[in-house]
């Protein structure tokens, strides 16, 4: 991607969806402990580390904005896809400065989405799933894969599994507040996945999902 590339679009209620800049990084700190507050304070993502995201990946990198106010955002970098044995997120991360990131890999990956809790309802997360779906397209890569939270097991760890709970949501039988919306924005579920990372809300179990570009066309 050449120098300067910059993703800018505004949607219908007035928020801005672009691409992270340097002064983004402390409202994106602060951002990050509002919306994952029961997750490790080690694998949250830091003002130095958003700066450093922009260096190394600027066309992976979202923010959405209300004026000057920073009320969603997601981080990506470029990797391979291993449905079998992905690594744990603590790992992908490298203390926060992703040097995981693979310049060639085939794949966006979406390492998280926050959303403001009072912006919360008004399309942000599919706004940034789709910023980051024209970066799969211009890239020429094979689509976009994250792990999703299963945000709502964590409160009923003791009365089910985790895996009749995901044998209900894939069967529509129970909406979850994080993975169900995310299928609802394109992704399809690959597999249920315990131990990516840790955190009390999902239990620690993750959904691998994708989102694969249609338009891909293989290296001849």
């Amino acid at each position: 991607m050449k120098d300067g590339f910059a993703y800018l679009k505004k949607t219908a209620d007035g928020l801005v969806v672009q691409t992270t800049r340097a002064e983004h990084a402390a409202q994106l700190e602060a951002l990050q402990e509002m919306v994952f507050p029961t997750l490790a304070k080690e694998a949250h993502f830091r003002a130095p580390h958003y700066r450093h995201h922009i260096s190394l990946f600027p066309e992976g990198q979202f923010v959405v904005t209300d004026g000057d106010k920073v009320v969603g955002m997601t981080t990506t970098i470029r990797y391979h896809l291993d449905e079998q044995q992905p690594r744990i997120f603590i790992e992908v991360i490298d203390g926060g400065f992703l040097n995981t990131h693979e310049p060639e890999g085939e794949w966006l990956y979406g390492l998280d989405v926050g959303v403001h809790p009072q912006w919360r309802g008004r399309g942000i997360a599919r706004h940034l799933y789709d910023a980051r779906q024209q970066t799969v397209e211009l890239l020429n890569l094979r689509g976009q894969f994250t792990h999703g939270m299963l945000t709502g097991y964590g409160a009923l760890k003791n009365t089910m599994k985790a895996e009749d709970y995901y044998g209900e949501m894939i069967a529509g039988k129970r909406k979850d507040p994080t993975v169900s919306r995310q299928i609802a924005n394109g992704f399809e579920v690959v597999r249920l996945v315990h131990g990516y990372l840790e955190d009390p809300v999902c239990h620690d179990y993750t959904v691998l999902l994708v989102r694969k570009n249609p338009n891909f066309q293989p290296a001849r």
